[in-house]
């Protein structure tokens, strides 16, 4: 289980590189495949399936739609590259670490922290 957290950044990293070349060659293409993939990193994994499979139809439509000649071929490699790196995600992100929340952060004053703000004698209500 140690390496699947080393698989998820390197199918992020992937997926961003991708989406960096189609945001170089089609603005819109690249802000979904951007947008998609940092979406995809805070979701639980059925969300990140479903995430992932959209990423995955569109860099594999687009990928279909240049070899067919209907599209740029600049687009090619990035359109590939979030294709490829969508389908391992649809594959194999239900196994990877579950996105860390917000808890270790929260702080919550306690009575005793309350009563040492009334002996400084600051206001804890205010």
């Amino acid at each position: 289980m140690r390496r699947e957290p080393r698989v998820a950044v390197g199918v992020a990293g992937t997926a961003v590189v991708g989406g960096l070349l189609l945001l170089v060659a089609e603005p819109a293409l690249g802000l979904v495949a951007l947008a998609g993939v940092g979406a995809a990193l805070l979701l639980t994994p059925r969300p990140r399936r479903l995430v992932s499979g959209v990423l995955l139809v569109v860099g594999g439509a687009t990928t279909v739609a240049v070899l067919a000649g209907a599209g740029d071929r600049s687009l090619l490699p990035g359109a590939a590259l979030v294709a490829v790196a969508a389908g391992v995600a649809v594959a194999r992100s239900g196994r990877w670490p579950q996105p860390r929340r917000g808890e270790r952060g929260a702080w919550e004053p306690t009575d005793r922290d309350t009563w040492a703000a009334l002996d400084r004698g600051e206001d804890p209500t205010a």
